[in-house]
């Protein structure tokens, strides 16, 4: 049986948390009339992708931060150790850490996957709690062991757990969409050919 080594999330990749430097945090006038994606740690979720739902103006983006695409996310107060990736450039808020995995030594994927490991998941969430309100500093963040297989398996791992979330994530929004569609066109389902048309496209 092959065991993987362990190391910390600080030998696999850069580690920043998000800024917002402006109080307060979620004055209007930093997003009237924006277009660039400002990420909320309740946007952060077990999704493989974040959803953008808020935009920063340029005077959000001067008083904080910009983390590139692929970043991983990770939760940070209050509900720790959640995680997701970037689709695109984003800010982020201080509740969040950005995760940016060194070249050729840590895949994207698999690293968002280790925090979704039940014992990773339990730990983070036990060191958190130490003081009370849980929170997780880069400090406790750094307490825990991450597996560390060779990069090129990490790349693989990454890519199957990937298509099937995907897959999953398409599914579930078919199934939504024929839920609206019930609602609003009720008349629709009476004939099951509609049905099996949309499951086919």
């Amino acid at each position: 049986m092959v065991t993987w080594k362990q190391t910390t999330l600080d030998k696999l990749g850069r580690i920043q948390r998000g800024r917002q430097t402006h109080k307060p945090e979620y004055d209007p006038v930093l997003f009237e009339n924006g277009t660039i994606p400002f990420i909320q740690m309740k946007h952060v979720t077990e999704s493989l992708y974040v959803k953008m739902l808020l935009y920063y103006n340029e005077l959000g983006l001067k008083q904080s931060k910009l983390f590139p695409k692929d970043t991983v996310l990770i939760t940070n107060d209050g509900r720790v150790g959640d995680s997701s990736i970037l689709k695109e450039s984003s800010c982020i808020s201080t509740h969040t850490y950005g995760f940016n995995a060194f070249e050729n030594i840590s895949d994207t994927k698999f690293v968002k996957y280790c925090f979704n490991f039940s014992s990773i998941k339990g730990e983070l969430k036990r060191i958190a709690s130490s003081g009370g309100h849980p929170i997780l500093t880069v400090e406790r963040l750094l307490k825990i062991l991450f597996p560390n297989p060779p990069f090129e398996l990490q790349q693989k791992i990454g890519k199957i757990l990937s298509t099937y979330d995907l897959l999953i994530e398409n599914y579930q929004n078919q199934i939504d969409l024929l839920k609206n569609q019930r609602t609003k066109e009720p008349r629709y389902f009476k004939d099951d050919s509609f049905i099996i048309n949309f499951l086919t496209i």
